[in-house]
């Protein structure tokens, strides 16, 4: 994950992405099967656990809690500015647990979560920062309790490609890390090679610049490790 927001560019986050952040997240809400999280607090006899990856100022997480009240939600991010905001907008709500973490790859992606634990994992505006998609996203397969979703939104790789290879090339000079925007179904394929099974996806437009895509993806019941 980027941790290009630190300082002034986190404390205006919220100001300056406000139209992208709205579109975007109101696009993830949407592909999230609410019924099936609502129902589960009462089959499980537990608290449900919740996770949003790259949790930036916490608006998901606080979107997700008005929808699905009575569950436990993790946030994670790489960037201690933003996590401030996330905690003061959070501070109310209760089992809710904020941690500054870097994501990566391995059994768990880099993530001090145990296997099976989250029925629901959601991960917006953060794939295009991760040098090893396919081994992040098999670590959050396998963070999934049996039936759990993984949602995952980014912005979307643009026609003309050479057009956008400057553009990316660009933002890495910008934030200093690696940049790679994938297209719906770059998507789909990096899901499939991660074991994830895409059983809904939508393209959208935030405004003249960004597109974006949204997937949700289970676990393919037969996929071992």
């Amino acid at each position: 994950m980027s941790t290009y927001y630190t300082g002034r560019r986190a404390r205006y986050y919220n100001a300056r992405w406000r139209t992208f952040t709205e579109k975007t997240l109101a696009e993830t809400l949407a592909m999230i099967d609410v019924t099936a999280l609502r129902s589960l607090p009462e089959r499980l006899g537990r608290l449900p656990r919740l996770l949003d990856i790259a949790c930036g100022t916490g608006i998901l997480l606080r979107q997700l809690l008005d929808q699905v009240p009575g569950v436990e939600a993790y946030g994670v991010d790489a960037s201690e500015d933003m996590l401030v905001q996330a905690r003061a907008i959070l501070k109310d709500r209760p089992h809710v647990h904020i941690e500054r973490v870097q994501i990566g790859t391995g059994e768990t992606a880099g993530l001090p979560f145990t296997r099976e634990s989250f029925v629901l994992i959601t991960c917006t505006n953060a794939l295009h920062d991760i040098p090893d998609p396919v081994g992040t996203l098999s670590g959050l397969r396998r963070l999934l309790a049996p039936g759990g979703q993984l949602v995952v939104e980014d912005f979307a790789r643009r026609e003309p490609l050479f057009l956008w290879v400057a553009f990316e090339w660009l933002l890495r000079r910008i934030e200093g890390n690696s940049v790679r925007a994938y297209s719906l179904s770059e998507a789909e394929v990096l899901c499939k090679e991660a074991g994830l099974q895409v059983v809904s996806s939508n393209v959208f437009r935030a405004d003249w610049l960004w597109h974006g895509w949204v997937v949700r993806a289970y676990r393919i019941s037969s996929t071992s490790g």
